[in-house]
């Protein structure tokens, strides 16, 4: 197999997210045009990617047949969607990309908390993936959260979660088959949790 890194890369950020968050200002993605010379060829492409430290994608068992989603509304596409509780990994910047600056266990049993109001007794990791490679370096981590205790959420600043409820595996079959569930890293995390408890 034939390894296709480029032999020479030039990059200019073209934009970084900061939010202001409970716990200070985040860097949360850069935005970042690239020229790639390929080693072989010499030919230079140019592309635009989205530098990020990384996601955790928590799926809360609340005994063993239920699941705890919330009910989120998205801006970007104007509707509300049910997910599963998740978070960005805490990170900064450094030769124009971003470095993740917490482990991704301790950025799900924070976001857990904040997001559901439930603390895990437990944390579980059972996979990892990229979300778009095409077009940037974000790797989601999925985690199993048990022995849930009920504690108060704490919201970030722009969070807006109408509703935390634990639905039945049954119903999330149901709610998937219906479409009701159309979060891409939520069906890869219920996925998962289906096929551990068939």
């Amino acid at each position: 197999m034939m390894n296709n890194v480029p032999a020479e890369q030039e990059n200019t950020v073209l934009y970084r997210e900061v939010r202001r968050s409970m716990h200070g200002e985040e860097l949360r993605w850069l935005v970042s045009r690239e020229q790639i010379r390929d080693a072989v060829t010499g030919q230079v492409h140019e592309r635009s990617y989205i530098r990020h430290p990384g996601i955790c994608v928590i799926v809360p068992f609340l005994g063993d047949d239920k699941i705890v989603l919330l009910r989120q509304f998205r801006p970007a596409i104007k509707q509300e969607l049910w997910e599963l509780p998740a978070g960005t990994l805490a990170g900064r910047e450094e030769n124009q990309v971003v470095i993740t600056t917490e482990s991704a266990e301790l950025c799900a049993h924070r976001e857990l908390i904040e997001e559901s109001g439930y603390e895990a007794g437990s944390l579980a990791k059972f996979a990892e993936c990229y979300a778009i490679p095409g077009s940037g370096d974000e790797l989601m981590h999925f985690f199993y959260a048990f022995d849930l205790k009920k504690r108060e959420q704490a919201l970030d600043i722009g969070e807006a979660i109408h509703e935390v409820k634990p639905f039945s595996l049954t119903e999330i079959e149901a709610m998937i088959t219906q479409g009701e569930i159309r979060d891409a890293k939520s069906l890869v995390g219920l996925f998962y949790a289906l096929r551990r408890k068939s």
